[in-house]
């Protein structure tokens, strides 16, 4: 080779590497199966050229030209777009991050549970001051306000909403036999039954409809299940008609459940992420399906090799032109 050429081919070598490089970047960020063997196969050309310089190197450089440049700037066009896209998701991922840290460090449901037990041990030794005075008419000096501190505290963040409907449904009673005074009423045989168990119970749940809360509870030596409607200071037993339908599982943190909806949300707009990088509109699979083929071809690829003298007056035009500059 005389200089000139040794000087053109390092030329053309290098431009060749700097499309080879931005083809890996591309693939990279869609990591399309396509475009990885895309550029696997723009390599072996390459390397067919700049392994072997008896070939003409201005056919790697016409390569270029007329296919490598076209996908480069469709895919380029591409990332630019989708980027705008992913951007848009990183940053509704962050935002709920932050929202998620927040909430996680106001928080109070690491104790709930506890405050909970000792909230049904209160009330149960409230219970059985009322079985007295009903019992015995003992002038007992009694206040609920322990009671009612506990719901004023925690309803808002634990006890679980629930419609009107259903909040009627599961406070409504039959109309049984009732003890009542200026402090309470309470079913008689719910009284009878509790006395019987030595008044153990354990707190179920909160509900609540606006302003207006109930608490569920159990007798820990059965499954009988009562109301306390924490308003009118009032208990009846639930059964299957007051329940049907309504959650009475353990109450969580509504910034816990917050908590968990973004965390889940965060995790489908990630898969979002990944599947807007990968997926590509129909017409550019099919244009870098039919490109992959066609370089793939051995003819293609023979074609390169061969040195054509009109391929070479083109070239000699693209050289004068890019002299000129």
């Amino acid at each position: 080779m005389h200089q000139e050429d040794d000087e053109t081919f390092i030329q053309i070598i290098n431009e060749s590497k700097k499309k080879l490089q931005t083809l890996k970047i591309l693939s990279n960020f869609f990591n399309n199966p396509v475009l990885i063997a895309v550029l696997i196969r723009t390599k072996v050309i390459h390397n067919l050229f700049e392994n072997n310089k008896n070939l003409d190197i201005h056919k790697l450089d016409l390569f270029h030209i007329q296919y490598t440049k076209s996908l480069i700037d469709l895919f380029q066009k591409l990332k630019k777009s989708k980027e705008q896209s992913y951007l848009l998701l990183s940053d509704e991922i962050y935002i709920n991050d932050d929202f998620i840290s927040k909430l996680k460090s106001e928080i109070e449901a690491g104790f709930f549970s506890d405050v909970a037990f000792s909230h049904a041990k209160n009330l149960s030794l409230k219970i059985e001051q009322l079985y007295k005075i009903f019992a015995f008419d003992d002038s007992i000096n009694f206040r609920w306000n322990e009671i009612n501190e506990f719901s004023s505290r925690r309803a808002s963040e634990f006890y679980r909403e629930i419609g009107k409907e259903k909040f009627e449904q599961i406070s409504s009673h039959e109309s049984d036999p009732i003890y009542e005074n200026s402090l309470v009423k309470i079913e008689k045989k719910l009284l009878g039954k509790l006395n019987i168990h030595k008044f153990r119970i354990k707190f179920a749940c909160g509900i609540k409809h606006e302003n207006e809360i109930a608490e569920v509870y159990e007798f820990i030596d059965s499954n009988d299940k009562f109301i306390f409607n924490v308003n009118e200071k009032s208990f009846y037993f639930l059964n299957d008609a007051n329940t049907k339908g309504i959650d009475l599982s353990k109450n969580k943190s509504v910034k816990a459940q917050i908590i968990e909806d973004l965390q889940a949300k965060n995790n489908k707009l990630k898969e979002q992420q990944v599947n807007l990088k990968t997926q590509l509109p129909k017409d550019v699979e099919q244009v870098l399906e039919s490109y992959a083929v066609k370089i793939s071809d051995v003819e293609f690829l023979n074609d390169l090799q061969n040195v054509d003298e009109q391929t070479n007056i083109l070239k000699a035009m693209l050289n004068i032109n890019i002299n000129s500059k």
